[in-house]
């Protein structure tokens, strides 16, 4: 398991629920705590992890990869 800085983990996490709760301040603030380059690595191993996480748990069982295609499914039929 690849250990994360602790506090571009925060940052990410913290980003994500902001622009989840709509929170335009709040992005600004953790948009700029970081390099975005940081934040995207980050990000993306975070999304990553967890499409590995959930792939195991759904039957039959689907790889990170799979899963990332069908969160892009539900955000496209939501948007």
């Amino acid at each position: 398991m690849d250990a994360f800085d602790s506090e571009l983990l925060d940052a990410v996490l913290s980003l994500a629920l902001a622009a989840g709760n709509g929170d335009d301040e709040a992005v600004e603030v953790f948009l700029r705590s970081a390099e975005p380059a940081d934040l995207a690595v980050t990000g993306a191993h975070v999304i990553w992890r967890m499409a590995a996480a959930l792939g195991r748990m759904v039957q039959p069982e689907r790889s990170a990869p799979q899963m990332i295609h069908v969160f892009a499914q539900a955000l496209k039929e939501q948007g």
